[in-house]
């Protein structure tokens, strides 16, 4: 917190300006009339959460799956009822169980409706999110206190703390957020007080996140690395949103001058839309209610009908703003959404050529009319074939590596597309017999097309692997050359 900051713009709640004229308005989803709060959306458009429901064991929530946002909700198995908060493409979903006894939950993934404990330490924990490679993000507890936490392949593995910059007293953080190049957020803080700082963890570790605020907690990150964090701003005068980018800069996000006590974000997509509440008295008396920012700008969304407080609890990379309102009287829930628009995503895919049993690159754009979708998470997938995902880069291109199926017996496969923003295509491979080893692409030429596979390679292990020794190196580019045209 005492490096400098690279630059700060701040869009104060003086901006008046930025206000949306009308509500969103909120559509409820089906929940059996007991209530129900929605947390997350995933490319194919399914969606998770918990509904309220009376249980002889006990536990008031169970979680769920709509299928689509018209559908009626299915239980997903659970032993005392708990909550989904996350799912990802392929329709992983992770949340919370409640245990039997104890006052923790259980961390818990589901995989095509089987339930899973993840290991804690013993103590319970919960899990929080999770990416398209499966990486699950969250927290455990020892000795009572919280630790951020992931778990990768089912394996629980303890985030640092950040080195320095931390409030003293610091014991406690938790991991709220990851995004599809795995990435974290979440916050460190002192237990019972409310001193905190936002943290970041990535492949160099664990450091706070330099924002100019004060007491700041890190709420999510998007797919550009950005963070929406709560805090005060304005040397402690503005309780607001703020995003920090990547490369260091903080946009403070505005709120209503209108009403009192500033708003805080709760959620954030991975293509960057932020939501949140703010409190309103503009209706007659005290109200919470929902907020978007899309491209910066405060955008309030529809008290639902006897409602008093609204709380978004996830946002979809398409746009959907979920979240649940209650009366502040009789306790019970409505859950639903709110259609925010966003700028839609495409995709456009390369043909690609190879054999039966052979690994193949397959290459695919997501875009938008804006430009590239950077660091986004793409999935390819046909009959027959395990799915296998990729991640796009500055340019907006996926690479992915794709297996064809040995026993296929056709001459083109076709291979289906969506990136998480729920853009889908297709493409086609060309499949033919056995290539040789330096016909990268099987399409019986040893030629530029095989050193472009080559070099996008270099330093990694991949098909262009010739010699089979674990890197793509100067010797698989000499094997490459000397089978030039052949």
């Amino acid at each position: 917190m005492n490096r400098p900051i690279q630059r700060l713009s701040v869009i104060l709640a003086s901006a008046v300006a930025s206000i949306a004229a009308a509500d969103v308005p909120f559509q409820p989803l089906a929940d059996f009339g007991r209530g129900s709060s929605p947390s997350d959306v995933n490319a194919s458009g399914v969606i998770v959460g918990t509904v309220n429901v009376d249980r002889p064991t006990g536990g008031p929530n169970v979680p769920v799956v709509w299928q689509t946002p018209t559908s009626e909700p299915v239980e997903l198995p659970s032993v005392e009822g708990g909550y989904a908060v996350a799912i990802n493409s392929a329709g992983v979903i992770v949340g919370t169980e409640f245990q039997p006894a104890g006052i923790y939950g259980v961390p818990i993934v589901w995989t095509n409706g089987q339930r899973v404990v993840l290991p804690d330490l013993g103590e319970g924990g919960f899990a929080t999110d999770i990416n398209d490679a499966g990486v699950i993000v969250g927290n455990v507890i020892s000795k009572g206190n919280y630790r951020a936490a992931r778990w990768v392949n089912g394996e629980l593995e303890l985030l640092p703390f950040p080195e320095a910059d931390l409030p003293e007293g610091t014991t406690w953080s938790v991991a709220g957020s990851i995004n599809s190049s795995g990435v974290i957020t979440g916050s460190a803080f002192v237990p019972f007080g409310s001193a905190s700082v936002a943290v970041r963890w990535d492949s160099e570790g664990a450091a706070a996140i330099e924002s100019g605020g004060l007491e700041t907690k890190g709420i999510a990150i998007d797919n550009l690395g950005g963070v929406v964090v709560n805090g005060y701003f304005d040397g402690g005068a503005s309780r607001a949103p703020a995003v920090v980018r990547a490369d260091g800069s903080v946009v403070v996000l505005p709120g209503d001058v209108t009403q009192c006590c500033g708003s805080s974000a709760t959620t954030m997509s991975r293509n960057g839309l932020v939501a949140g509440y703010f409190y309103n008295s503009a209706e007659g008396g005290l109200q919470i209610k929902a907020v978007a920012w899309p491209n910066g700008v405060f955008t309030p969304l529809a008290m639902p009908a006897g409602q008093r407080y609204a709380f978004p609890s996830g946002v979809g990379s398409n746009g959907l703003v979920f979240g649940s309102a209650t009366d502040g009287v009789t306790g019970n829930s409505v859950g639903g959404f709110w259609q925010v628009s966003v700028e839609q995503s495409a995709l456009r895919a390369a043909p690609a050529a190879g054999a039966p049993g052979q690994t193949v690159e397959l290459s695919v754009e997501s875009f938008r009319a804006s430009g590239a979708n950077v660091g986004h998470s793409v999935m390819a997938s046909s009959s027959g074939a395990p799915a296998a995902q990729g991640i796009t880069d500055a340019s907006g291109r996926a690479r992915i590596a794709f297996t064809i199926p040995a026993a296929f017996g056709g001459s083109q496969m076709t291979v289906r597309y969506t990136d998480e923003n729920g853009a889908v295509t297709e493409g086609v491979i060309s499949v033919g017999g056995n290539c040789a080893p330096a016909d990268l692409t099987c399409d019986g030429t040893v030629s530029g097309a095989d050193l472009g596979v080559l070099l996008s390679q270099w330093g990694s292990a991949g098909t262009a692997d010739l010699n089979g020794d674990g890197t793509v190196n100067g010797v698989d580019l000499g094997l490459l050359l000397s089978a030039w045209g052949s």
